[in-house]
């Protein structure tokens, strides 16, 4: 019999804290108890089904390194005058719904404005997935195109402008190259030149200037140009 017992420990608990109930000082009573945790954004937009505005309120997330049964974290909850803890399998859902990411028809939520402490790291939670990649990466192209962007400084200036952090993601870590070659194309359609087919060295020369003047990476000047990364060098000394 003992062992068919279900475990109801868990790693990973959250619970909700109602700032106007809490201690003052709730953050350095969690602080104190050296557990890695996760404060989510207040949340103060939340709707009720019939449209009334919930009580302000954030998630907390507990991310212990062993299993913790429901009373230990209670003890916790407690000291914060907090509701009960819920225990949860699905850590990355759970960080990802602090902002409500996954989750458009709620009010969402800055990803900024996440909090961790105590050594808490949830970045692996917001990576994006290889056909999410691709899908976004076909946005980022067709919006190039639609507004004739031909610049890689004024796209990633309109990521951050308009909080495009999934744009911003995929253009710095994932597929540079790729948008900055739209982007180059781009250029050269809005800028068209009587080039030869190899082009002259006059015109590489002045190619590799202007695409470094537009911010691109010297590595990527090499791919695109089609010369070694010690000629480009050479190129912008002329």
């Amino acid at each position: 019999m003992a062992k068919n017992k279900k475990d109801v420990r868990a790693r990973t608990w959250t619970f909700i804290l109602y700032p106007e109930s809490a201690p003052e000082n709730w953050r350095d009573i969690l602080d104190g108890y050296h557990i890695p945790w996760v404060e989510s954004p207040l949340h103060d937009r939340d709707v009720n089904p019939d449209g009334t505005v919930k009580k302000a309120h954030r998630h907390i997330i507990l991310l212990f390194d062993g299993k913790k049964s429901f009373e230990q974290v209670k003890d916790i909850t407690d000291a914060l005058n907090a509701p009960i803890p819920q225990k949860t399998a699905n850590t990355k859902g759970l960080v990802r719904y602090l902002i409500h990411m996954d989750n458009p028809e709620k009010h969402q939520y800055k990803r900024e404005d996440i909090i961790c402490h105590s050594g808490a790291d949830i970045e692996r939670y917001f990576e994006v997935s290889m056909s999410s990649r691709t899908a976004i990466l076909r946005d980022i192209m067709q919006f190039i195109r639609d507004s004739e962007l031909d610049n890689y400084s004024d796209f990633i200036g309109y990521c951050l402008d308009n909080e495009e952090y999934e744009w911003f993601n995929i253009a710095t870590n994932y597929n540079t190259l790729a948008i900055n070659k739209l982007l180059d194309a781009e250029y050269q359609k809005h800028n068209p030149k009587n080039v030869s087919k190899n082009g002259s060295l006059d015109e590489k020369v002045a190619q590799v200037k202007e695409m470094r003047k537009k911010g691109i990476k010297l590595a990527v000047i090499a791919d695109t140009v089609g010369i070694s990364l010690a000629t480009v060098k050479r190129y912008l000394k002329k």
